[in-house]
């Protein structure tokens, strides 16, 4: 008997020794013992790039060592923006490491792209360890003074909403301010290679954009989605490049637009430069609402929305209405139609407007208490009432919008 009891004590020691080595390895910033202290002391904590140009991607090591009788651990890199990569290595610069014995050194690799930045700039990159609560951070900070080669107005085309009817055109400007001169021969980076090689107006152009001894001028320009199109203006002498771009009305689809307009030029390090391009389109068919909310309904009070729908072709017509009802236990035995009047009805008069003569369809939602509905109760011990919710499939004659989906929202009470 004694001979178990001694196993099971064995059996239960080992147990917590080996809970407590994995708790280390899930926690290695509490791995330190009383009066062991990390501490990384960075040669600078601050560099500054200098003047650089537009698209260039700059990379910078920051080396440091750990000067406490603890073991560092960096558990968490914060950079400012997208355009900063950071990565922690051992003093051979390729290692990846974030726990440095006591005397250990090691690297902070920082890359930049400048890609979306012009004039003086300022970015940090904040480092997370285990000094301590007094000082548990180090604040690394980059800057540099962004020239550019190639500028473009607007910087940034908002095109607004787009009806998905009328047609139209931008313009933008593009400012040839004078190529860079770099002392380095071998400027083309992978990076770029790949996105010249996934596009087929910019490889049938490849040797025109690597070039950097020619003039500086626009090679070719494309959108990064296909219902944009782009065509450059022949170059005028004494005028900046011009570039016309349409909107496929056709083909838009509906919601936030997101493009980039990318031109390919033979600058020194910006060939691939871009032009943002947001805004959105609501296409010809209109809605006064995006969803329908009921609010509270009960017995006494039922509640009423109207929508309405516009559109530019005059025959345009909602052929019908169907309600996808999200069923809750509570509704196992509701109907549809127990709960909702759907009406519609075509305006009267077609209303005239600078994009022509828009057609309207009103139509009116309305949310009742079903009589048979008997498990709502009004005591405040229970859930405040049923939650009914779901989608609006509003048909039409439209090819383009033939199912129109409009969620509602509503609660059931059965007392007011």
């Amino acid at each position: 008997m004694s001979h178990l009891r001694l196993i099971v004590v064995f059996f239960f020691l080992s147990l917590t020794f080996f809970h407590s080595i994995l708790s280390y390895a899930q926690n290695p910033s509490e791995i330190n013992l009383q009066g062991q202290i990390p501490r990384v002391e960075f040669d600078y904590t601050r560099y500054d790039f200098g003047e650089i140009y537009r698209g260039q991607r700059m990379t910078h090591l920051f080396k440091f060592q750990n000067t406490g009788n603890g073991v560092l651990v960096f558990s968490n890199i914060h950079a400012a923006c997208g355009c900063i990569n950071t990565k922690i290595y051992a003093d051979d610069g390729k290692t990846l490491k974030n726990v440095f014995k006591p005397n250990e050194s090691g690297v902070v690799n920082v890359e930049f792209n400048s890609q979306d930045f012009s004039g003086s700039i300022i970015r940090t990159i904040t480092l997370e360890t285990n000094m301590g609560s007094s000082s548990p951070t180090v604040t690394l900070t980059l800057t540099a003074n962004v020239l550019q080669e190639i500028t473009s107005n607007p910087a940034l085309l908002y095109v607004g909403k787009i009806t998905g009817e009328n047609k139209k055109n931008y313009t933008i400007t593009v400012n040839l301010l004078g190529r860079a001169k770099s002392s380095n021969k071998s400027e083309v980076k992978d990076y770029l290679l790949k996105e010249i090689t996934n596009s087929k107006i910019a490889e049938s152009n490849k040797d025109s954009i690597l070039s950097n001894s020619d003039i500086l001028r626009i090679i070719a320009v494309e959108s990064s989605v296909p219902y944009i199109k782009t065509k450059l203006v022949p170059t005028v002498t004494g005028q900046p490049p011009q570039i016309i771009l349409e909107f496929d009305e056709k083909n838009i689809p509906i919601g936030t637009i997101n493009a980039k307009l990318k031109i390919w030029n033979n600058s020194t390090f910006y060939k691939n430069f871009e032009i943002p391009i947001i805004g959105e389109s609501i296409g010809h068919v209109q809605m006064s609402a995006k969803y329908v909310e009921f609010g509270v309904v009960n017995s006494q009070k039922p509640s009423e929305r109207v929508i309405s729908f516009k559109s530019t072709d005059k025959n345009f017509a909602i052929t019908g209405v169907k309600v996808d009802l999200k069923k809750l236990p509570e509704l196992k035995n509701i109907k549809e139609t127990d709960l909702f009047d759907v009406r519609k009805d075509k305006s009267l008069h077609s209303q005239a407007t600078s994009e022509g003569i828009v057609s309207s369809y009103i139509v009116k939602f309305k949310l009742s208490f079903p009589k048979k509905m008997t498990s709502v109760s009004s005591d405040s011990s229970v859930p405040p009432g049923v939650n009914v919710s779901g989608f609006f499939v509003v048909k039409t004659n439209d090819p383009d919008y033939k199912e129109i989906t409009v969620p509602f929202f509503g609660v059931l009470r059965k007392e007011p």
